[in-house]
């Protein structure tokens, strides 16, 4: 048992060098399966040999976030961030920066910028300039985990984190990784830890829940009849916002963990049309069911944008064929909205928390077209692999 032990720590430190030195919960964390849950390294980090603070600088959004840095920053993005033959994630500014906006604490972005020597044809100047091989963000969220007695902390949700293709595998990614998480640590003492959302392979580290992302084509989907009554669906905006954190405070309680942004950060995300949240209800229950949608900017074959459901809840005493028909007039609803300005011909759904049986319902008639394996996991916190269906994460 020894052997195999040792043996496994040998593979995963030889082929994931940098993750095997890192604060995370580790597969031959034995200790950690046994005594041990929580935060890993409570005091602030050290530097090591990742860490680069002459190239890589972490900026605070709506602090010292500058319009150009905000312009580079979605540049590149455009044009490196998740570019696969037929998928392209074009975003606008719009469908980024709403993302780092309503929270309770800062949001960061680090640049890894390359310096160059220009030369200026005309004057024959010498420019010193810097363009960026790499970014990386972080924003705040809120982790509920049931083990036993509840536990509640904050962490930062890591997105956009992007290195230029000619730079790749040139141990670019695991300094910007290293050196943002040093400078938040230094810029935000209050949050110890960062929630990674991985898709593909994983590296050596136990993952806080496992799961699937099927695509579906919605080339031949029809419109569904309408609710009957006692039920009704509308949609979640700013005027009706405290049903659905009503709904969610005594929803969520069948969850053993639930990730969630500041209410002031989905406000946002709603009214810039990144996000749509629709309630079901019942007449005399009230909120019954909640659907969240989201806009992925990403198109799996050229000229159909994806749309994705990245979470729904459900009241257990409901009944599930109303919950999945409420799910497809949402569905329904967000795509003739959208009409005018994008025709959604994809649907991605997580499968995470109650969206299980919307999958299964959807397998029905559709099969995907493919299915994205995906991963969420901490960093500096110790924590058991969750159930897929007992997580709820809405960010």
């Amino acid at each position: 048992m020894i052997t195999i032990i040792l043996f496994i720590v040998l593979i995963i430190k030889f082929r994931f060098r940098f993750w095997a030195d890192q604060p995370v919960f580790h597969v031959y964390d034995i200790s950690y399966y046994l005594f041990y849950s929580g935060i890993i390294n409570k005091s602030l980090p050290e530097k090591t040999r990742y860490t680069n603070f002459k190239e890589i600088e972490t900026l605070t959004f709506g602090k010292n976030v500058k319009p150009l840095d905000q312009t580079r920053f979605i540049r590149f993005i455009n044009k490196y961030y998740l570019r696969n033959n037929d998928n392209q994630f074009s975003p606008k500014e719009s469908n980024i920066i709403p993302y780092f906006e309503g929270h309770n604490s800062a949001s960061f972005l680090s640049f890894y910028k390359e310096s160059l020597v220009l030369h200026d044809g005309k004057t024959g100047d010498i420019i010193n300039t810097e363009k960026p091989i790499a970014v990386m963000t972080t924003r705040p969220v809120h982790v509920r985990l049931k083990k036993g007695t509840t536990s509640r902390f904050d962490a930062y949700y890591v997105d956009y984190l992007c290195v230029d293709p000619l730079k790749r595998k040139k141990g670019i990614a695991p300094q910007i990784i290293a050196t943002h998480h040093y400078n938040q640590r230094i810029l935000n003492r209050e949050i110890q830890v960062s929630l990674f959302k991985r898709e593909g392979q994983l590296t050596g580290i136990v993952p806080l829940c496992v799961f699937g992302m099927p695509i579906f084509s919605m080339k031949n989907w029809s419109k569904p009849s309408d609710l009957l009554a006692p039920y009704s669906l509308i949609e979640c905006g700013t005027s009706n916002m405290h049903h659905l954190y009503d709904f969610l405070r005594d929803s969520t309680q069948k969850f053993d963990v639930s990730i969630m942004a500041d209410p002031g950060n989905i406000m946002a995300l709603m009214k810039s049309n990144n996000i749509f949240i629709y309630l079901l209800l019942e007449d005399k229950a009230g909120v019954v069911g909640a659907y969240f949608f989201k806009k992925s900017c990403t198109e799996i074959k050229k000229g159909e944008e994806a749309l994705i459901c990245f979470a729904s809840v459900f009241s257990n005493n409901n009944n599930q064929s109303i919950f999945i028909h409420g799910f497809k007039q949402a569905l329904s609803e967000i795509c003739l909205k959208s009409r005018n300005e994008n025709v959604y011909h994809h649907l991605v759904v997580e499968d995470i928390g109650d969206n299980d049986c919307i999958i299964a319902n959807l397998k029905q008639k559709t099969w995907p077209s493919s299915v994205v394996p995906a991963a969420y996991f901490f960093y500096n916190y110790a924590h058991p692999t969750v159930h897929k269906n007992k997580v709820l994460i809405i960010l």
